[in-house]
């Protein structure tokens, strides 16, 4: 019984030393695991703290350069404008900035107190890429532009004195469509203007009522100007002849080269008389002249409406 008792007294503290080392074990790798959780965390959030980085750096690239528009078009020039920021987005004053046209044609400008620069170019008609450098973010920003004229359609006009023809153009704005009916449209034709207004389709025309000669015309719209050549030639053509005196009267013919021949009234001064006649359906006009009692040249005057020509002959 002694015996027994000693062993079991022994196999009780020996329960009781493994159960106490097992505990400890457990302890130690409860600790190992919590450790390798917060040595992963700072992990997670380092990889959170960077994509923020990002997406505010890409705000801040939008946000830096607002790349505008054509704000006006002259006769082979643009104006293009664009606003800059600093990195809080505050407007970037009085600042050095550069502009690239086409990846090859750099130019620079300073911003104004809004951070407005704007770029005044010679350009061609068509489209092009325009890029901008804002100094501060470093941030690049380009745009692509079509470069057109405001004004289109004027031509250069060669025409039959009156001819009824007009000089018409075409108004468009800055996105290339006809401007609303109403704007005005200011002529010059020589030296005198003259202001039309643009119909629903954005043309704006002017007739021709000069008389024989050559002129230039042009067409302003706001900054863009064109401008084109008008020819007004004699509608009349008349008869060439050498006359002897010794015939009392001389036939004479005139040729009305317009359109709409017919019925037209023409007038022919001989030696302080004249004479009319209209025009048959082959627009040609015919008179009887009193020939001059004294030989050598004299002037004949044929005249429609306002023009006149002046023909030297001489009888003999």
């Amino acid at each position: 019984m002694k015996v027994n008792n000693k062993l079991l007294i022994f196999l009780i503290s020996l329960i009781f030393v493994l159960s106490i080392n097992f505990a400890f074990a457990a302890d130690d790798n409860t600790t190992d695991l919590t450790m390798n959780a917060d040595e992963d965390l700072p992990e997670q959030q380092t990889v959170g703290s960077v994509n923020d980085d990002v997406d505010v750096l890409q705000k801040q690239e939008i946000q830096t350069v607002k790349m505008g528009e054509v704000t006006k078009r002259y006769n082979g020039a643009i104006q293009y404008k664009a606003t800059f920021y600093d990195n809080s987005g505050n407007p970037l004053k009085n600042t050095k900035v550069l502009f690239e046209v086409d990846d090859k044609l750099d130019y620079e400008s300073t911003t104004d107190s809004n951070g407005v620069a704007l770029l005044t170019i010679l350009i061609n008609n068509g489209n092009h890429k325009i890029a901008t450098l804002n100094p501060v973010s470093g941030n690049i920003s380009s745009v692509n532009i079509n470069v057109f004229n405001v004004i289109t359609g004027g031509k250069n006009i060669n025409m039959y004195y009156d001819g009824g023809n007009t000089y018409k153009v075409k108004v468009l704005d800055n996105y290339g469509k006809p401007v609303k009916a109403g704007e005005k449209v200011t002529f010059t034709l020589n030296g005198k203007k003259y202001v039309k207004k643009t119909d629903k389709n954005g043309f704006a025309k002017l007739k021709i009522t000069l008389k024989p000669g050559f002129y230039y015309i042009s067409a302003a719209y706001k900054d863009f100007i064109v401008a084109n050549s008008v020819a007004v030639k004699y509608v009349l053509k008349p008869a060439t002849f050498s006359h002897r005196s010794v015939k009392p009267t001389i036939k004479y013919k005139v040729k009305f080269l317009g359109k709409n021949k017919k019925n037209k009234l023409i007038k022919v001064k001989l030696n302080k008389k004249t004479y009319k006649a209209k025009t048959n359906k082959k627009g040609v006009a015919k008179f009887t002249l009193k020939t001059p009692k004294k030989l050598g040249k004299y002037t004949v005057v044929v005249s429609y409406k306002k023009s006149k020509q002046y023909m030297e002959y001489n009888l003999y």
